[in-house]
């Protein structure tokens, strides 16, 4: 039941109709804060910590984001997390991640959350480039892909030397399987790194150039990637509760 996988099986509800439908998810993402707080510890309030990192429409009525999860996907995850923590972990490529989502500054904060504050921040400062990438990173990590394309492609006109808007959105292109898309962003790395105006630019010349070339898979470039180093693991649970 939590071995590997390629999807996992959801249902949802559409709080708008009523209608209970099936997805098969390539991703879902456990916030462990929140979960930790308020199912652990059952502390109410905030964002669920379920995370599907996708736009979720209902087959019948068509509304957008009026769906959530069902008690029993709930339940099927929560006991997927007991699982992680009696076994060291989830199977490598399993569709279920845990994950501690923060701020660049390294405050933990729920995804949904860190998007209303580098909104308001772009409210007040929309020539702000920093927080308009970081604003773009998040709406990639929930997987609202013309979102952050959007965000992305406005900082590559007004400020096209921030190699890592090419960066991701090569990210979003790999994602929707246009990879010849991925590619020429890419192409516009390598051909923009040398200039020396981004300060990390030798970092980014060469994953593109591992890309192009095959080094790295391009699989890597999945907006899932940004959490390959914030995944965790829950603590191993003691015998007794076992």
């Amino acid at each position: 039941m939590f071995s590997s996988k390629k999807s996992f099986s959801a249902t949802f509800q559409c709080r708008e109709c009523g209608h209970e439908f099936r997805r098969n998810l390539p991703r879902v993402y456990i916030h462990m804060p929140d979960f930790d707080r308020q199912i652990a510890k059952k502390q109410p309030g905030g964002h669920s910590p379920f995370i599907v990192p996708q736009h979720v429409s209902c087959p019948v009525c068509n509304v957008l984001g009026e769906c959530e999860l069902t008690p029993r996907t709930v339940s099927t995850l929560t006991l997927t997390v007991i699982a992680s923590s009696m076994a060291g972990g989830l199977a490598k490529g399993h569709p279920v991640k845990l994950i501690s989502f923060a701020l660049h500054d390294g405050t933990v904060m729920h995804p949904l959350d860190a998007l209303d504050y580098y909104r308001k921040r772009l409210e007040a400062a929309p020539n702000d480039a920093a927080a308009r990438m970081r604003y773009a990173n998040v709406l990639r990590t929930l997987g609202w892909i013309d979102e952050a394309k959007e965000q992305y492609l406005h900082l590559q006109k007004s400020a096209p030397h921030l190699l890592e808007a090419w960066m991701g959105m090569a990210s979003l292109f790999a994602a929707t399987k246009h990879l010849r898309e991925a590619k020429k962003m890419l192409a516009e790395i390598v051909k923009r790194a040398p200039s020396g105006m981004d300060m990390d630019w030798e970092a980014y010349l060469l994953d593109a150039q591992g890309y192009l070339d095959g080094s790295y898979p391009m699989s890597d470039l999945l907006p899932e990637s940004i959490f390959l180093r914030s995944e965790i693991k829950p603590k191993r649970a003691r015998k007794k509760r076992a």
